[in-house]
């Protein structure tokens, strides 16, 4: 919330009460020069922000407080029908597996590399949202190409049990260019995901944790034993509708945990133990990590928040999503008129995460920059045609936002 709301808020209690602004900020926060500080431009912690409307609820008629923290309204879908083609999986990977998307996220992604500085025993990675797999390998290739000798733990998080098929199958040339390697696939929420732990006590004690040392040394021979995961991840990979906000759920927690059983002891203080999980990583890179329509408070409380809170001392969160302003808009608002599906922008997106943090929030650095440089467009791929010049279609355009935690010690 910016000072001028504050003010207004304030100003109309004082005036409603017939109260002075000094006698506002000592009964409110026993601070006097309050309203003073705030018309300078001076900031507040969001605990002196609950304190003022938390007196000016109570002083109001009803006298309820308001609750702490961002208020996020239930998200209501009916997954048999009112979908919208841009929020349609199989339509979107139609969409996004012909064009340039995945290649320009993970060369955009790839330029962060030179900017961590990991920490022993390995650099520190986080997908929140593998998809297929194809950004995660490619940002993979780039690491190894910086990182060539620096042992590597990788933690991704996927629902979809097609798509942990399609990234397993990518993974054995990883292990086999890059050997120190540790990967680890799971389908928990983005709060739970970088710890490896479920917050609900149930969810905790039905957790399925599968650790797999690969033996062998070729490609050829991890790919034999990763495929004969196939039933135990039809069993256990699942997923329901919930009945509350009618998005899917895991029905169980599981966390797979796969490297090179000839690097085990070398790995020894990097593989992840059940309930004994850190998450501390260099890099997170949550690449569409939410749907088009959902709130700002959505996206802080539940995916951008916890991810950030997952961060070393120094490391990055590089976050892509939606833009619009690009031909396919005008043809969402021809068959939807009025439907604006990308209404949120990086700044309010990053206020409301830095809100959420509350004091954490401080040592979040947002990195500025000018928005033409925050956008990027795809192409549209296609076969040439003879009868004119080979060039690319613009398609689509899409927004980063990179914010990193503060470097201490």
């Amino acid at each position: 919330m910016k000072n001028d709301q504050i003010l207004s808020q304030i100003s109309e209690y004082c005036r409603q009460a017939d109260m002075a602004e000094s006698t506002f900020g000592r009964r409110a926060v026993n601070d006097g020069k309050l309203v003073h500080r705030l018309r300078e431009g001076k900031r507040i912690t969001i605990d002196t922000l609950d304190r003022i409307q938390a007196y000016i609820a109570a002083s109001m008629p009803g006298g309820i407080p308001p609750p702490r923290g961002l208020e996020v309204p239930p998200e209501k879908r009916d997954p048999r029908g009112n979908f919208r083609f841009f929020e349609n999986r199989q339509k979107y990977l139609l969409f996004v597996h012909t064009c340039s998307e995945k290649r320009v996220i993970a060369e955009r992604v790839g330029l962060e590399l030179g900017s961590i500085h990991p920490r022993p025993p390995a650099l520190r990675v986080f997908d929140a949202g593998v998809g297929d797999g194809t950004v995660l390998a490619r940002v993979m290739r780039s690491m190894h190409g910086r990182f060539p000798h620096m042992p590597f733990y990788i933690a991704g998080k996927e629902l979809s049990l097609e798509d942990v098929r399609l990234t397993l199958d990518k993974v054995p040339d990883r292990l086999f260019e890059h050997p120190a390697t540790v990967f680890v696939l799971t389908n928990m929420y983005y709060a739970e995901a970088p710890w490896l732990t479920p917050a609900s006590p149930a969810a905790a004690a039905g957790m399925i944790w599968h650790e797999v040392a690969l033996r062998g040394a070729s490609s050829g021979e991890f790919e034999a034993q990763i495929a004969e995961l196939g039933p135990f991840l039809e069993q256990n990979w699942r997923a329901n509708v919930s009945p509350r906000s009618g998005m899917p759920v895991y029905e169980r927690p599981v966390a797979v945990v796969l490297y090179r059983e000839d690097h085990r002891f070398l790995l020894d203080s990097i593989v992840p133990r059940a309930g004994r999980s850190e998450a501390n990583f260099d890099l997170i890179v949550a690449s569409q990590p939410y749907r088009a329509k959902s709130s700002v408070n959505f996206r802080a409380k539940r995916i951008i928040a916890p991810l950030a809170r997952a961060l070393r001392a120094g490391g990055r969160l590089i976050g892509i999503h939606s833009h619009g302003q690009d031909p396919g808009l005008e043809i969402i608002q021809a068959v939807w008129p009025g439907e604006n599906p990308f209404s949120v922008s990086r700044h309010e997106l990053l206020r409301a995460v830095k809100y959420e943090l509350g004091s954490a929030g401080r040592d979040l650095m947002p990195i500025t920059a000018r928005s033409s440089a925050m956008i990027w467009k795809r192409c549209q791929m296609r076969s040439p045609d003879r009868s004119e010049p080979r060039r690319p279609l613009q398609h689509g355009t899409r927004r980063c936002m990179s914010p990193r935690s503060k470097t201490t010690g």
